[in-house]
């Protein structure tokens, strides 16, 4: 017998086993279900807004105040969100978003229906749709450790990552059909019925109770102040994760932008129109969902580095739509672009949940999460007139460029090329307290 095959071969059989045993898990299933159809229903929301306060109103900046309504207090009310979700039950938490987001996008397509929607109803109902937001995201993120096992957190944030990128990339066709079948107002209402599945499966979801540890930091709490002080020491005694963040703050303020902005302008003008850019968008969302099957499959012992020199790639997409490359070289170009930045997201999630105390987990993911797109309406902002004084080709490839050098400038970071992944073949009892201790605000991690 070939022994040198019997090892891929018994690793092939140990990922599909433990793949088996987090999908047969039953509180991970319902918790995948309810935020794989509450995904859906976000990815649907850019299209349906667009196109009702565009039939509505005919202004494109009345569109910008809907969108900006959505967005606003999600990122203004993101720590308090953090502190609320360390401080109460999770889940619960999630439910009463799911209600507020189910209500509010409900109210929005039966007004468009019925031809009683105003441009301040839109904004209202969105402003409350963002609000839910701010408080929902970092309750998701401390709720999966509660969910499933440290080991098994690679490979279920793989799945939600998978699913994610796929939602996005189906979630505007199918808002798309439902616009040109029915109405904008049909898309809503489509959108609120995926919080409802999101909110049923939370409720059915059964969580065991929380451990001594858990209740006595959660009762020590004094005041949102200081909870919020405490989440900020948790925060940055992690030399790796201050610095992934510092990182993805860079990304949101130099790289995204001159995509978002340029991208569908060069396309538009310089590639053959709509479709183009359609095609090209399309690659995008594929590539994002390879690098999640990706991550899904790998079992790296350094859990940041394995993508470093994959997130360095998008630099790709950038130099070729800078230099006007046919449209089939911008498409590949952004599949493999799109590869290393989700593998990146999966990996660097995973290392959050696995290394931070479960009591702070949803105060850091807020600072994680400000902190890293908090930059990204400065780089909208600014990225036109960084054109206009320089050259849209400029920008582009000062984004690639950036892109490139993201490799090395990361693995100096040695708290982040060093961190280890924890694995299911690593021997664990499962209990979150051994694997990631509860620590003091401010001390090492």
């Amino acid at each position: 017998m070939n022994s040198s095959a019997d090892g891929p071969t018994q690793r092939r059989k140990a990922r599909r086993g433990e793949l088996r045993e987090l999908v047969g898990h039953r509180e991970f299933r319902l918790l995948y279900i309810g935020q794989t159809s509450s995904i859906i229903g976000d990815a649907i929301v850019p299209v349906a807004l667009a196109f009702a306060v565009l039939e509505l109103t005919d202004s494109a900046t009345a569109l910008g105040l809907v969108l900006a309504a959505r967005v606003i207090p999600t990122v203004l009310l993101l720590l308090l969100g953090g502190v609320i979700a360390d401080r109460m039950s999770r889940r619960r938490l999630m439910l009463l978003c799911d209600a507020a987001c189910f209500l509010s996008q409900l109210a929005q397509g039966v007004m468009l229906l019925t031809g009683t929607a105003s441009l301040p109803t839109m904004v209202a109902l969105q402003f409350i749709a963002g609000t839910a937001g701010a408080f929902f995201h970092p309750a998701a993120t401390g709720l999966l450790p509660e969910v499933v096992k440290p080991a098994q957190l690679h490979r279920a944030n793989g799945l939600m990552g998978l699913s994610e990128n796929t939602a996005y990339t189906v979630g505007p066709a199918i808002a798309g059909v439902l616009v040109v079948l029915f109405s904008p107002g049909a898309a809503l209402i489509f959108d609120a019925a995926t919080f409802a599945v999101s909110a049923a499966a939370l409720y059915l979801i059964r969580l065991a109770p929380a451990s001594a540890a858990d209740q006595e930091e959660t009762e020590k709490a004094s005041s949102i102040i200081n909870d919020l002080k405490l989440g900020w020491g948790e925060f940055k005694s992690r030399t790796w994760l201050w610095t992934m963040v510092a990182w993805a703050a860079s990304f949101h303020l130099l790289v995204l932008p001159a995509w978002q902005v340029f991208g569908p302008a060069l396309a538009r003008d310089d590639l053959g129109g709509a479709s183009a850019w359609a095609i090209i968008s399309a690659c995008t969302g594929l590539g994002s969902i390879l690098g999640g099957v990706i991550a899904l499959r790998m079992r790296p012992r350094f859990i940041m580095r394995a993508s470093f020199i994959p997130l360095g790639l998008y630099g790709l997409q950038l130099l070729a739509i800078a230099l006007l490359a046919p449209v089939p070289v911008i498409a590949v170009a952004a599949v493999i672009s799109n590869i290393g930045l989700s593998m990146f997201n999966v990996f660097s999630l995973t290392a959050m949940q696995q290394n931070v105390p479960i009591g702070s987990l949803s105060r850091v993911s807020s600072y994680e999460w400000l902190g890293s797109i908090g930059l990204l309406p400065v780089g909208q902002a600014l990225v036109g007139p960084a054109g206009g004084l320089t050259s849209t080709t400029t920008v582009l490839i000062v984004g690639a460029i950036w892109m490139f050098l993201t490799p090395a400038l990361l693995f100096v970071v040695r708290d982040a090329r060093n961190l280890e992944a924890v694995h299911e073949d690593q021997k664990s009892d499962g209990k979150l307290a051994e694997l990631r201790p509860q620590t003091e605000a401010g001390s090492p991690s």
